[in-house]
């Protein structure tokens, strides 16, 4: 894994720099790949989204804080394909996981 996918989560593209940033797994640990947002007790919570509907909803959260459709666009669509999650799924409209 490379540094940087270790900073951000591998759903969301959030950055984690603290440790109440991070999920966790079924036993409470810490998961060090998705952030608290999307993943709690070894489930996503948005369980069954479709990356278009991820990059849609982040893009609504980036405007929230300040952020501008077209700059919130541009980076969910450069970043969240390439996230571990979302990567296998470019061939189906829902992620199994």
């Amino acid at each position: 894994m490379k540094t940087s996918e270790k900073n951000i989560c591998q759903s969301c593209g959030m950055p984690m720099k603290n440790m109440t940033d991070f999920g966790t797994d079924r036993d409470g640990s810490i998961n060090t790949e998705y952030c608290h947002h999307c993943y709690e007790e070894g489930e996503f919570t948005d369980k069954g989204i479709s990356l278009e509907e991820k990059m849609a909803r982040n893009i609504r959260i980036a405007e929230k804080l300040g952020m501008s459709k077209a700059t919130a666009s541009k980076l969910a669509r450069n970043t969240l394909p390439k996230l571990r999650r979302w990567r296998k799924s470019h061939k189906t409209k829902h992620v199994e996981e």
